[in-house]
């Protein structure tokens, strides 16, 4: 008797024999076979050469990451006033093409709160620095005369004061990235200026002050900022109020974004400047108003909780800038300054 291993032995042998006899359906099977074998060949290729891609892709951005000059750095500027300020700088990896912010934070803040939107900035492709000016933050010692270091005293500063943050340490804060412009890690003639409550004081004056330099002959000195947003906007700081800059016509043809909370407290200010805006626009663009945002949040929030609570705020204001700011050989084209 045989046994059961040695009959199914035999059933597979038997079968083996019979697929491999020839048959009318031989020929239209093999092509089947061929067919299907080139098919595996081309979707193997293709999966080889997607790998390959992800692969230079994921070694590019390696190598974008490890790039020492691309990290985000601590920089101190020394104003020309002999003020040393506490600046951090997140570089941009578009060369050229990267759009240059300027974030000034609000009296009696610092810009350690604004981590959040600097870095959906940087990895939009801007290039931003974020400095604490005179009295705030890393910026609140200076050197007298003597000497002696001395701290500054944010209830006795003054309009002088202002003035000087103005003129020394948001203009230092420019030729710091006037010196990477030349280098061309960004385009400074694409510059956005973001002021968060009274910063909005000093990012409208220093756009309008920037916006008087004129060019002589082929050097260009500024006319720089293209854009502003205005968060949680003051109407006033120290006696320097914002309406000067709502009657400067060069300051109001550029595109401004305005946020605030609809129950916070610079909700009406924030109302009124936009209506300013919107009434010269509206006359500029014959009935047709262009190039102004504003950001109605629903929340009693401002300033630094406004930024980072808010989850809408980042996402429109990273998106205001990068639509409203373009760079080419026709629209803000990049120019070495020295």
């Amino acid at each position: 008797m045989r046994s059961a291993v040695a009959v199914q032995s035999q059933q597979y042998s038997s079968d083996l024999s019979r697929s491999a006899a020839p048959t009318h359906d031989a020929a239209p099977t093999h092509n089947a076979v061929r067919r299907m074998v080139v098919m595996f060949m081309v979707l193997a290729m293709s999966i080889v050469v997607a790998s390959i891609a992800v692969g230079q892709d994921r070694k590019a951005k390696g190598k974008e990451k490890e790039d020492p000059a691309l990290k985000p750095r601590p920089v101190t500027l020394k104003t020309r006033d002999g003020i040393a300020l506490r600046a951090f700088y997140f570089p941009s990896s578009k060369g050229k093409d990267a759009i240059p912010v300027i974030l000034v934070h609000e009296w009696g803040g610092q810009v350690s709160p604004y981590y959040n939107l600097v870095v959906a900035l940087r990895d939009a492709g801007c290039a931003v620095l974020a400095t604490d000016y005179r009295g705030h933050g890393g910026s609140k010692e200076y050197v007298d005369l003597r000497g002696r270091t001395q701290t500054f005293n944010l209830s006795t500063m003054n309009k002088r004061d202002i003035d000087a943050i103005l003129s020394s340490d948001l203009e230092e804060a420019k030729q710091f990235l006037k010196h990477e412009n030349d280098d061309g890690k960004l385009n400074l003639n694409a510059l956005v200026v973001i002021g968060v409550r009274e910063g909005c004081v000093l990012a409208s004056h220093f756009t309008m002050r920037d916006w008087r330099w004129p060019s002589i002959g082929s050097k260009k000195q500024g006319q720089d900022v293209k854009a502003m947003v205005l968060i949680s906007p003051e109407k006033q700081l120290k006696g320097v109020g914002i309406d000067t800059t709502l009657t400067d016509a060069n300051v109001l043809r550029l595109p401004i974004m305005i946020v605030a909370g609809d129950t916070s407290s610079e909700s009406s200010e924030a109302t009124r400047i936009a209506k300013r805006i919107e009434v010269f626009k509206k006359k500029v663009g014959q009935g047709e108003v262009s190039g102004l945002a504003q950001q109605t949040v629903r929340t009693s929030l401002s300033g630094p909780a406004l930024v980072n609570e808010s989850p809408e705020v980042i996402p429109a204001v990273v998106k205001f800038v990068t639509s409203n700011v373009k760079i080419s050989d026709d629209i803000n084209p990049w120019v070495k300054r020295d």
